[in-house]
């Protein structure tokens, strides 16, 4: 992996980002995409560290909306059951989180794209690069061209009589003409 303009390993940045994500330390997050962004101008460590920044939302977007229900917790019984309910859905989005950016700590550690779903899209977005599948190209005729279509053509047995086309069925006669069957 290439070096950056300060000397360290690109992949530094981008490994370093997604663990500062795992410990939640969301300011530093930010001051090192400062340091990639401004200072070192590269592309690909850019898109990681914003893949980074994403993945940091998912959690802050998380509490925030559960936080707008936070009066529920002064309801008796129902209260105590929310916030169950509240705590296994933030677990499995933390370890959901937590799993993502192992797995883009391994694949950055090798200078390879971390592939954060949708957070790359975004990345991708914001740089400008629009990764699009291949379509089919359909064809129109121009105007005042006309327009050839190939005739459908059935697929008759291998055995039929030359004359009717009924199927011989092995025999050496036409069981439908009469007429002798041409091998």
């Amino acid at each position: 992996m290439e070096k950056g303009k300060y000397g360290i390993k690109l992949s530094f940045y981008a490994v370093m980002a997604f663990i500062l994500v795992i410990f939640g330390y969301y300011t530093l997050l930010f001051l090192l995409a400062g340091v990639v962004l401004i200072g070192e101008k590269n592309e690909w460590a850019c898109r990681q560290v914003i893949e980074a920044i994403c993945l940091s939302f998912v959690l802050n977007v998380i509490s925030s909306v559960f936080g707008i229900f936070d009066f529920v917790y002064r309801i008796p019984y129902i209260g105590t059951a929310w916030g169950t309910v509240i705590n296994v859905i933030t677990s499995l989005v933390e370890i959901a989180v937590w799993v993502f950016a192992i797995i883009a700590i391994v694949r950055t550690a090798k200078g390879k794209e971390a592939g954060i779903p949708l957070a790359d899209r975004f990345a991708n977005w914001a740089y400008g690069k629009l990764i699009v599948k291949p379509q089919p190209v359909y064809q129109q005729p121009m105007q005042g061209q006309p327009v050839y279509q190939q005739p459908v053509q059935q697929a008759q047995p291998a055995d039929v009589c030359v004359k009717c086309g009924a199927p011989l069925n092995g025999g050496a006669f036409c069981t439908k003409c009469g007429a002798p069957a041409n091998k």
